[in-house]
C-alpha cells in the first residue's frame, strides 16, 4: 500500500498533507507557492515520487448547497494539469467545511499558514470515509 497525497490549493499557497503508508493517519506537510505553476508542479512531483504516492486527492471548494462556483473551476483546471504532470490517480473532495476547521486548527498549534492543516483535515476526513475501500 502507497501513500496518499491531499491538497488544498489556493491561488497564493497550495497545502500539502500526507498519509503513512499503511494509510492510517494523516499528517500536514508543508506549504509551498501555488505560482510559478511549473515550480508548484515540480514540488508536487517530488514529493509524489520521494513518498511514494498512489493516489492524490484535491480539495474541491463547493458552496453550502453543493454547487461549483469560480474558485471550483479554478481547482479542477489545476487538478487537470496536475494529473497531465503527475500520471497518478486524481480524485476531488469536497471541502465545504473544511476551511474554517483548518483556521481554528492551525491558530491552536501556532502554525502560520493554515493551507497544511486544510490538506490534513481533508485527508483525515477522506480516511475515515474510505477505511475499508482499498
Amino acid at each position: 500500500m502507497g501513500t496518499v497525497l491531499a491538497i488544498d490549493y489556493g491561488s497564493v499557497r497550495v497545502g500539502l498533507a500526507i498519509t503513512d503508508s499503511d494509510q492510517k493517519f494523516a499528517l500536514a506537510l508543508k506549504t509551498i507557492p501555488a505560482e510559478p505553476k511549473n515550480e508548484c508542479f515540480e514540488a508536487i512531483r517530488r514529493i509524489a515520487n520521494d513518498e511514494r504516492v498512489e493516489r492524490v486527492l484535491l480539495g474541491l471548494p463547493l458552496s453550502l448547497d453543493g454547487q461549483e462556483g469560480p474558485q471550483a473551476s479554478a481547482v479542477r483546471a489545476f487538478g487537470n494539469e496536475l494529473t497531465n504532470n503527475l500520471g497518478l490517480p486524481l480524485e476531488f473532495v469536497d471541502e465545504r467545511f473544511s476551511t474554517k476547521s483548518s483556521t481554528l486548527a492551525a491558530k491552536m498549534k501556532g502554525l502560520k499558514s493554515p493551507d497544511a492543516e486544510a490538506a490534513r483535515l481533508l485527508l483525515e476526513t477522506w480516511l475515515e470515509k474510505n477505511s475499508n475501500r482499498y
